[in-house]
């Protein structure tokens, strides 16, 4: 995550200005829309940042810069590169468990305009303060993010952003499936299921995933 000399060439920003899209996760079958506000919400290992690091890393392997405002510190580089993110194409603001800064970032971020995904992770923070953030503050996000090529994605434990959001997708883990005995176990892949406001769905694949663990 080097120096960002230029987030990108004013010439780009309007021709995507004037092509809207959106960016579709072919594996999972999900996709985002630019311009607009996306939230990802459930417990932790429901799969939300799995999903938001395969977004982050289609967009930096294809050139994009994106950012990512880490509210509660629970952002790790090393996870993320393993992930296929380009390290050299994200900007990582760390916020220190303070909800006033880290919206103030995202605010500040979604106003550049160039940025192909800002990440705001809410994950780790109060959920106490979190509900007490007035509803104007997303729809504030929904109208400036409009007519820019930034896709906006909010991951918390619960939805936030309400009908200020253009896609609300709740994840949880429903089984893992491990193999081995004794203490030492290989998680071979585990089930996640996604549900919407407007329907409910099982994604294509399974995530997969391996590393030892052991039973306490």
């Amino acid at each position: 995550m080097g120096y960002l000399s230029l987030v990108k060439p004013l010439s780009h920003l309007r021709e995507e200005q004037e092509h809207p899209d959106e960016v579709v996760l072919e594996s999972v079958g999900v996709s985002f829309q630019r311009g607009a506000v996306s939230e990802l919400s459930g417990e932790a290992s429901s799969g939300k940042t799995g999903l938001t690091l395969a977004l982050l890393a289609q967009l930096t392997a294809s050139g994009e810069i994106c950012a990512v405002v880490d509210g509660a510190g629970g952002f790790d580089p090393s996870t993320a590169a393993q992930a296929g993110v380009e390290l050299e194409n994200l900007l990582w603001v760390r916020c220190g468990g303070d909800v006033e800064r880290s919206f103030l970032s995202a605010d500040l971020l979604v106003q550049a305009k160039g940025f192909g995904a800002v990440w705001l992770n809410l994950s780790g923070l109060s959920m106490q303060k979190l509900r007490l953030v007035p509803r104007t503050y997303w729809y504030r996000y929904r109208t400036r993010i409009k007519e820019t090529p930034t896709i906006l994605l909010v991951t918390s434990s619960e939805p936030l952003a309400g009908s200020a959001a253009n896609r609300s997708l709740e994840m949880s883990r429903e089984k893992a499936a491990w193999s081995g005995a004794g203490s030492f176990k290989l998680l071979r892949e585990f089930h996640l299921k996604i549900a919407s406001r407007k329907h409910y769905y099982e994604p294509p694949i399974h995530a997969k995933a391996e590393f030892d663990h052991t039973e306490n």
